[in-house]
């Protein structure tokens, strides 16, 4: 692990040297840290939870919260880095799943539709029996549009100027 660009190869001097980081933060925002196991290691401080965080950064991003125990801030980092393979995993499978939905559907797609000639059928009378039915109305809505030429729209009332 290197931290401040120093080498530490124990764990509990990394631990220390992680610790002293923290202390050393002056603002929360994100400082770049050192290296572990090939990530770059940013350290922030969250205010909203009040907790140091470390975040490796690769191809993507993992965050991993520190506490105040030497080891326990480089077990957790030990424990975020072995578990990338477990995710790893579960996102592979979880993407063959995903294949599987889609040539499934695809082949879904491709089948013909059996009834399409009788569905056809069904909606040109539908529209011929619809427009059957709308014959009248069509025509009174368009003259209830328009108003007569002896009437007139009543003014409107000012509210404030009534006694």
């Amino acid at each position: 692990m290197k931290i401040g660009g120093i080498l530490y190869t124990e764990k509990a001097d990394a631990g220390k040297a992680i610790i002293d980081a923290c202390k050393a933060m002056t603002s929360p925002d994100p400082v770049p840290m050192g290296e572990y196991r090939g990530f770059q290691m940013v350290l922030a401080f969250d205010a909203f939870a009040k907790e140091y965080r470390v975040t490796l950064s690769g191809a993507l991003s993992h965050t991993v919260s520190l506490g105040s125990d030497i080891h326990g801030n480089i077990t957790r980092l030990d424990n975020a880095s072995e578990g990338f393979g477990a995710k790893l995993q579960a996102c592979e499978s979880n993407l063959a799943n995903t294949q599987e939905q889609m040539k499934a559907a695809q082949s879904e797609v491709d089948r013909p539709f059996p009834q399409e000639q009788a569905y056809h059928g069904k909606s040109a009378r539908l529209k011929e029996v619809n427009s059957l039915l709308n014959m009248d109305e069509k025509d009174n809505t368009v003259l209830e549009s328009e108003p007569d030429e002896g009437d007139s729209e009543p003014a409107p009332k000012v509210v404030g100027m009534e006694r």
